[in-house]
């Protein structure tokens, strides 16, 4: 709000998003102008105002960049950033200020704060630590690759530099892909424990993400979800190929709607991978209706009252897909007790599932259920526990 505009950020009729200016004395959104055009090759995520300009924060890939539009200018111009990362707009310390304060963060550069005042950036102190001392030189890469469709699929690979590609590294691939959440460059103690010891990190927004806007999520939704876990194959296939790791050592992570893409890429193409970490997972597609949070979620997934949303439901839902007889990776299921957005049932009986289903094969691995009796879905989490389960899952 400012004066009597209200700057609204809206996806009608422009998936990657625009800003229109909606005058307050007449109230209506419908030919509102448009004040930041959508972008071409890029998402419009946020915006600020100032009193002479509006900062928008855009999205390429899992990189986010800031630009300055004065009134009037459309497109806009790039603002510094201290390097390719992540950079949002965290706060406006004073009403009609020229100054924000802005987040920024990549895959090698912990979290830190800087004050942005016209074009000019600088440090805010804030007693938060630089990079740790003694961290592996990491190289960071970002492909696009083929899925089963053709379709380009964005993926980040890091691992330290100087190991050799030859099939034998611990590789992670980690993925998301709902609501339109995407992963963003980002530094993380965990994956540089990974990466130290010699672990590979992958991080994919396969369809279902936002990365390329409404429509790409659209591309991984309700019907069309398949494509979220297919791009996750598609993943671990290129990654095998291109000698980071080998159906051997091949791992794969999702968490929370995360648990459709890691549970569906190991029931759909178990012979890929290794091992699997489930992470208060939806794994009972079907009957997540009828829990607590569930109705939130019907515009996400679909209702099971809807035929053709329950084929769908159905095909996302890795309980289900669970066959007699199969080998399937070595999988660790972790919940917390007093989830309340997923229910523990779900890793529950997945896991019972998965063991039934494997007695009596010579070649079954094991699938073991974490629990903890003070935690929910992660949020709120103590850092005795984030540790605890960050050695569970990287053992």
């Amino acid at each position: 709000l400012q004066g009597d505009a209200l700057y609204v950020l809206t996806q009608a009729g422009a998936p990657r998003r625009k800003l229109v200016k909606v005058d307050l004395t007449q109230g209506r959104v419908e030919g509102a102008p448009v004040v930041i055009a959508e972008p071409k090759d890029a998402v419009l995520e946020e915006f600020a105002l100032t009193p002479t300009a509006i900062i928008t924060a855009v999205r390429h890939g899992t990189h986010v960049t800031l630009r300055r539009h004065e009134r009037g200018d459309s497109l806009g111009r790039p603002l510094p950033a201290p390097a390719p990362g992540t950079s949002f707009l965290a706060a406006a310390p004073a009403q009609d200020s020229e100054q924000l304060i802005i987040a920024f963060s990549s895959w090698t550069e912990p979290p830190r704060w800087l004050r942005l005042d016209g074009d000019q950036l600088s440090e805010v102190k804030l007693g938060v630590q630089g990079i740790p001392a003694g961290l592996p030189e990491v190289v960071v890469t970002e492909v696009d690759i083929p899925s089963h469709d053709g379709v380009r699929v964005p993926m980040t690979i890091l691992h330290r530099k100087g190991l050799a590609l030859d099939g034998r590294n611990p590789v992670l691939l980690e993925g998301y892909a709902s609501y339109g959440m995407s992963i963003s460059a980002h530094f993380s103690t965990d994956t540089m424990a990974w990466i130290e010891r010699g672990g590979v990190a992958a991080y994919i927004n396969p369809r279902g993400s936002g990365v390329h806007g409404d429509e790409w999520h659209r591309a991984g939704f309700k019907a069309t979800k398949p494509n979220t876990w297919k791009d996750g194959i598609a993943g671990a296939r290129y990654l095998i190929a291109k000698g980071y790791g080998s159906p051997r050592t091949m791992g794969i992570t999702g968490g929370s709607a995360g648990g459709i893409f890691v549970g569906r890429a190991v029931t759909e193409a178990p012979d890929l991978f290794a091992a699997a970490i489930f992470e208060v997972g939806v794994l009972d597609a079907l009957r997540a209706e009828e829990s607590a949070n569930g109705v939130t979620n019907i515009s996400e997934f679909g209702s099971m009252k809807d035929p053709a949303e329950f084929k769908a439901l159905l095909a996302m839902s890795t309980y289900h897909a669970i066959q007699d007889g199969k080998a399937y990776p070595g999988v660790l299921l972790v919940h917390g007790l007093n989830d309340p957005r997923v229910d523990v049932w779900h890793s529950a009986k997945t896991t019972a599932r998965l063991q039934a289903a494997q007695a009596g094969l010579a070649d079954a691995r094991p699938a073991l259920l974490r629990l903890d009796a003070h935690a929910g879905h992660g949020i709120g989490s103590t850092l005795t526990q984030r540790q605890a389960m960050s050695a569970d899952t990287q053992s």
